[in-house]
């Protein structure tokens, strides 16, 4: 249903209603400032995405580089591992070995 208007006497506009209606145009220098306004906000926008991508980036190579740190240092770990369990095996055959030698060239077999 359409907004009915206020009863005027005769139709015609009073010098406050045309008044009224002047300030309610819409003038060009408000649709710049709102294009501005707008331009400003999306600006703001994008600096913040910006920064926030730029901070997670960030925060993932950081991630990574502990992971990589970490998986040297457990590498590290078991090289050292396997490096006192060879020289315990070379020692094991000097030891074992000598005692040995000459009977079936197997080591620790009579």
């Amino acid at each position: 249903m359409p907004a009915e208007r206020p009863a005027d006497s005769g139709g015609s506009q009073t010098p406050e209603m045309a008044e009224r209606l002047d300030t309610a145009v819409i003038t060009p220098a408000m649709l710049e400032e709102e294009e501005q306004l707008e331009a400003a906000g999306l600006e703001r926008e994008r600096k913040m995405l910006e920064k926030a991508r730029m901070s997670w980036d960030r925060e993932s190579t950081e991630i990574r580089y502990r992971r990589l740190q970490h998986l040297l240092e457990k590498s590290n770990i078991y090289s050292k591992f396997l490096l006192t369990k060879m020289e315990q095996q070379q020692l094991e055959r000097h030891t074992v070995l000598p005692c040995c030698r000459g009977l079936s060239g197997t080591p620790g077999l009579k």
